[in-house]
């Protein structure tokens, strides 16, 4: 508290939640430090009850998912729905053609993208699953062409997978696909404002998901579902996590002429509408302002 008052700190700005952040934070409140929280956890999947801490500490949060808002309202928690702030990257999203253009696809392709994970333990997870789902789809559609995306860190050994992979081009990749298979995560809302259809799977230690199934609050694991508010787009969990059936969700997807693929790119439609606008950034930086001003005054 001493520091703070010492810093002529007129306010603070939270974007994780590790143990310090949320002493300082606390500190802050005390001593009527005006504190904003950017992109709040995910308490209401895991730990709701952290929602009660937040109240006492935070002056403020900018939420980036639109049910978030409500929920922390009700909470009571002084909560701004501010948008996704990766539809300021979508700005620049190539169209269709360019896109197959770029990754060497022609425009009659019939195009699978996988993602299976941004991280080196998750992509060992899921690796030979999506393989051989992609596998299994080869088989059914003839000339099926497969790419698989990587975040710029992760390395796959060739071996396991006979695909070509494209590094840091997520929208890229999803603009030129038919269909995507895509770990959970913020890909399914990538996917979503790309409009490219998607099949959702996730896979864990069997350790970890018996806590997750015990602690998660929530009936979908997808974020596209979650803002949908429905099982827009199929999910497949650990041990249902089969080549065949996902295969089966994902067949009628790569047709463009099915009733399936229509649907869901219309509820997507509805997903990307639900993100909000592009700004985030500026809308936040405006909440600080703000905020800054209120500390100054305060003290």
């Amino acid at each position: 508290k001493r520091r703070l008052r010492e810093g002529n700190v007129a306010a603070i700005v939270l974007v994780d939640y590790p143990d310090f952040n949320m002493i300082v934070a606390s500190a802050a409140t005390e001593i009527g430090v005006p504190v904003l929280y950017y992109i709040t956890p995910q308490v209401w999947a895991w730990r709701p009850g952290r929602l009660d801490k937040l109240a006492k500490t935070v002056t403020k949060a900018a939420v980036i998912l639109p049910f978030e808002e409500k929920l922390l309202r009700d909470h009571g928690i002084d909560a701004s729905f501010v948008g996704h702030p990766l539809l300021d990257r979508a700005e620049a999203i190539p169209d269709r053609a360019s896109a197959r253009t770029a990754l060497g696809f022609g425009a009659e392709d019939r195009v699978l993208a996988l993602f299976p994970g941004s991280r080196k333990q998750e992509v060992e997870r899921h690796l030979d699953d999506f393989v051989a789902v992609a596998r299994e789809l080869e088989r059914r559609v003839p000339g099926l062409k497969v790419v698989i995306a990587l975040a710029p860190h992760v390395t796959i050994d060739a071996a396991k997978c006979p695909f070509p992979m494209v590094r840091s081009a997520s929208f890229t990749v999803l603009r030129a696909a038919d269909a995507a298979f895509c770990k959970s995560g913020t890909t399914t809302l990538e996917a979503a404002v790309a409009g490219c259809p998607l099949v959702v799977a996730y896979r864990m230690n069997a350790l970890n998901y018996a806590v997750a199934r015990w602690l998660v609050k929530v009936p979908n694991i997808g974020l596209v579902n979650l803002i949908a508010g429905h099982t827009l787009v199929p999910e497949f969990v650990q041990d249902d996590l089969q080549p065949q059936r996902v295969a089966d969700a994902l067949e009628p997807l790569l047709d463009r002429q099915s009733r399936q693929r229509r649907e869901m790119v219309q509820g997507l439609d509805a997903v990307r509408a639900a993100l909000g606008s592009p700004g985030a950034s500026g809308r936040v930086a405006s909440i600080v302002t703000d905020l800054a001003e209120r500390g100054k005054r305060g003290r």
